[in-house]
């Protein structure tokens, strides 16, 4: 048929019948040809169009799950820090236990202290979006700030509150964009571009929107667990994406195709040929919807043929692998993508694939930022060859291993917190089935070869009868029970329901509160037979009541007179020594003009230090006659133990240059902090290190070191001096007690360093100990508990300077 009778007019009609016989069998031709073009055009562009539909249907779907997944994230993060508050809150946690184990909390601090804070501040925008929460309860509220505030409400105890920034929980998308918001507050970051599109954000599920900064936006929001937060994600959608014009150009080959086999089916195309075209047509087709299918689900398809051991890969797959490209590959290539660690892994899946019929592997890849792939499939028959192969899919699983490598750190910092208690701890589910426990629990009760996952209650407390000698239920509290061990232990056991229906069980070793107990009992039995001797001898009863109440008299006349003395002397000696050493400062510095003779600067100079030292001495007995007295106190709060160690050498720095003695600072990395009074700790270094000045000969050397000793902070001050004598060791620590002058040596004071330093470190539940060599030197350490005062679960017997 030529081009002239494409499209003939009326006068192009020839007048002969077997013309016109051929012309309408041409038109009829040509009008069928264009019908069936018609129609296949509409069935295509119908098909696009339900496939561009479907597309924007699986965006949304993927947007909308990983909203829902970025939700889950910042509730599990929410659900963790509840659980920190709720510890720390019933005190089975302080507040630098829990820094140390919840990473990410920025603060820690109760509802009524954060409500103190200034307006406009993290703390106090924090405050008042907790307050916005029904009163006694829990939740998640949001900030203007971006931090996410979870608030923990206990019965009967302040509400505590946990501040996490939103970007240390999510990084910054780069072509997304994250917003966060409640009724009261809305904080977005990442992809500024899309800040317009992000206001269109649906309360829940996902939608487009067309917006101004882009032609189309998806955006999916998702709420976070039960509180009135929500998480959004808004990611740019072109109107037509690559992908759309790709699916066009192959919508205008599948039309086309079916065009030229019309036309070749009129010039001699056989009838094989046009098979052949329709079968690559829908080859084509099946390619193109597999490769739909595998990029919505963010996967790759794989074959694998176990006689010539290649491996094709689609381009999906070849992505994940970072090949570039796609086709046929060696099994060595796909190790070569792999760790060398990985590779016999590999090897022994496709080995042992062989014999079971279906492989499922998952292993790193080398490339850039690292990635976790999983491989999984079965063996089919290829259906041109016949011959067997494995096909299967791949999937990006890098997210999924963070995420458990994530979660398996986190539990082994709590095993370690764990198995780092003293006391037994173990953990029952909602059927009181064993699931974990520390070391001490099996050693207290003798059950190392005994306990196992999955062991009942009941049974623990028949396995551990032969290791318990006593037990008895406390008075006061049913779940509360003591326990003697044929150790000669004793053991406050504590069992307390979970949130999960499970059972937790607490020890604390009491044995020393017990022992003290039976010496009260022994003390007040002795009393009473004490007394009764008195009654049976009345003259003896009242002369020593007599007696008695003289002594009384004198001793409250003495301390009356020693109260009334310490503050007298308070105001008459520092007075005037607060004048002498404030005016032979003046001199000493010339400050109101040159003395006009040297040995009068001199004088000043000694003046001014005899005067230091007397005030220094007067200060040591006000403080220890408080401390006797009962009315010292320390405040207590969380610092870097490395502070105020720091800051006493700087104070007494250059008393040792003048003696050119090596002042040296050896503090241990990643201290945590302890809670303690920051100026009983300086004062108390500042009497370790005047001493070691004191009694160490010029040009020699005192290392202070810091370090963290199981559940104590250590500070020692060691020096090169002349040493102590073992006879006189025993008297250190006492007040007014020195040790006998030697080789010598001027060391006058009140002897109160080492007594005042003892006390302080026995306010904060620690310890002082002293070794000293003859001759050679000393150390002085004092101990104190990370958790503060009674942190430890007993009081501390404070051990004697030996």
């Amino acid at each position: 048929m030529g081009k002239n009778a494409a499209h003939p007019t009326n006068a192009q009609i020839p007048e002969r019948p077997e013309l016109k016989a051929l012309w309408r069998d041409t038109k009829r031709t040509w009008t069928l040809i264009i019908a069936i073009l018609g129609l296949l055009t509409l069935a295509l562009s119908l098909k696009a169009w339900d496939e561009h539909q479907a597309a924007e249907r699986a965006f949304l779907s993927r947007l909308d799950a990983e909203a829902k997944m970025l939700a889950e994230r910042v509730s599990a993060r929410a659900d963790a820090a509840d659980v920190v508050l709720r510890l720390v809150g019933q005190n089975e946690l302080s507040k630098s236990e829990a820094a140390s184990i919840a990473k990410g909390l920025d603060a820690l601090v109760s509802l009524r202290d954060a409500a103190q804070s200034p307006p406009g501040s993290r703390l106090g925008d924090a405050a008042a979006a907790a307050r916005t929460l029904p009163e006694g309860d829990s939740g998640l509220v949001l900030t203007v700030h971006g931090d996410l505030v979870a608030v923990s409400a206990l019965p009967e105890r302040p509400a505590l509150i946990a501040l996490s920034p939103i970007t240390s929980t999510f990084s910054k998308p780069e072509n997304a964009r994250l917003t966060l918001r409640s009724p009261d507050a809305t904080f977005s970051f990442g992809g500024a571009h899309l800040s317009s599109a992000a206001e269109l954000a649906p309360l829940a599920g996902a939608a487009i929107q067309s917006g101004p900064d882009v032609l189309r936006a998806g955006t999916a929001c998702a709420p976070i667990g039960e509180s009135a937060v929500t998480v959004c994600i808004t990611i740019a959608r072109p109107l037509f994406a690559a992908a759309d014009l790709a699916r066009l150009a192959i919508f205008f080959l599948l039309l086309l195709a079916p065009a030229l086999a019309l036309f070749g089916l009129t010039r001699r195309l056989s009838k094989r040929e046009a098979e052949a075209l329709e079968q690559a047509a829908h080859n084509t087709e099946s390619d193109r919807i597999l490769g739909l299918v595998m990029r919505g689900a963010q996967a790759g398809y794989w074959e694998w043929s176990h006689t010539t051991n290649t491996i094709f890969f689609s381009d999906g797959a070849s992505e994940f692998l970072g090949l570039g490209r796609t086709g046929l590959v060696s099994l060595d290539d796909l190790l070569s993508r792999a760790p060398v660690e990985a590779h016999e892994r590999i090897r022994e899946a496709f080995n042992k694939a062989r014999t079971i019929g279906w492989i499922q592997l998952s292993f790193p890849v080398s490339v850039p930022g690292g990635r976790w792939i999983e491989m999984r499939g079965s063996l089919s028959d290829d259906p041109n060859t016949g011959e067997p192969v494995f096909g299967g899919i791949m999937l990006d699983v890098t997210e999924r291993k963070q995420a458990e490598d994530r979660v398996r750190a986190a539990e082994r910092r709590l095993r370690d917190a764990i198995e780092g208690f003293a006391g037994p701890f173990a953990l029952w589910d909602a059927r009181k089935r064993l699931l974990f426990w520390n070391r001490a629990f099996a050693l207290d009760f003798g059950l190392q070869d005994t306990l196992r996952a999955g062991m009942g209650h009941d049974t623990m407390q028949i396995a551990r009868a032969g290791a318990v000698l006593v037990e008895r239920q406390s008075k006061e509290d049913s779940r509360t029970t003591l326990i003697a061990l044929r150790s000669g232990r004793w053991l406050k056991m504590v069992e307390r329901p979970t949130p999960d229906g499970g059972l937790l069980t607490v020890g604390v070793d009491v044995t020393e509160n017990i022992r003290n107990e039976e010496e009260l009992k022994k003390q007040q039995e002795k009393m009473k037979r004490t007394a009764l001797d008195l009654q049976r001898s009345e003259g003896k009863a009242s002369e020593l009541s007599r007696k008695y109440s003289e002594e009384k008299a004198k001793a409250e006349h003495a301390a009356f007179t020693k109260s009334a003395f310490l503050a007298n002397m308070s105001h008459e000696l520092r007075t005037p020594l607060n004048a002498i050493i404030g005016f032979s400062e003046i001199m000493m510095n010339e400050l109101a003009g040159p003395l006009g003779h040297a040995s009068y600067k001199e004088y000043s100079r000694d003046i001014l230090m005899s005067g230091q030292h007397l005030l220094d001495m007067i200060n040591d007995i006000l403080d220890m006659a408080k401390i006797e007295a009962g009315k010292m106190t320390i405040t207590t709060q969380a610092i870097d133990p490395s502070d105020p160690v720091d800051a006493a050498l700087r104070m007494i720095r250059r008393k040792a240059e003048e003696k050119e003695i090596d002042l040296v600072l050896d503090t241990a990395q990643n201290l945590p902090d302890i809670d303690a009074d920051h100026r009983a700790i300086r004062q108390m270094v500042l009497n370790l290190v005047s001493n070691a000045i004191k009694f160490t000969d010029r040009g020699g050397k005192i290392t202070v070191r810091v370090e963290q000793r199981g559940p104590e902070i250590y500070f020692g001050v060691t020096d090169t001096g002349i040493g102590i004598p073992a006879e006189d060791i025993s008297r250190l620590g006492q007040p007014f007690e020195q040790v006998s002058k030697t080789k010598d040596r001027n060391t006058d004071g009140t002897g109160l360093g080492l007594a005042l330093t003892k006390s302080f470190a026995e306010m904060h539940g620690g310890r002082l100990t002293l070794s000293s060599i003859y001759g050679e030197g000393t150390t002085v350490a004092f101990y104190l508990p990370i958790g503060g005062p009674g942190s430890l679960g007993q009081q501390v017997v404070s051990r004697d300077v030996a």
